[in-house]
């Protein structure tokens, strides 16, 4: 092998890994979000708090709605049925009316 053939293949090597680095270098360039981008994204995390709730936001309204249930439960075994109501009225309606006409 003659000099400008060692020269050539260092010479191209050393292109080849220039080449290398300068487009790995741009496809991380490539890759970063413009400035547009990250003001955007910005704006929908100050905005994420007016559309999602926290935890603690969310585990009190857990217990929120466990002690809506209990009532619910409590009301529906303490309390009477409309049914009930209305046939319990009409005997009561009933007996004073043969109380009144039995005077």
């Amino acid at each position: 092998m003659d000099f400008s053939t060692i020269y050539n293949l260092i010479l191209t090597t050393a292109i080849g890994i220039i080449t290398f680095f300068l487009k790995r270098s741009f496809d991380k360039l490539d890759s970063l979000a413009s400035k547009d981008e990250l003001r955007e994204l910005k704006e929908k995390i100050e905005n994420a708090d007016d559309k999602y709730a926290s935890k603690t936001e969310l585990n009190e309204l857990k217990k929120s709605i466990e002690k809506i249930e209990s009532n619910i439960d409590f009301l529906k075994e303490n309390t009477v049925r409309n049914a009930d109501f209305i046939r319990t009225m009409s005997r009561l309606e009933t007996k004073i009316d043969n109380i009144n006409r039995g005077d």
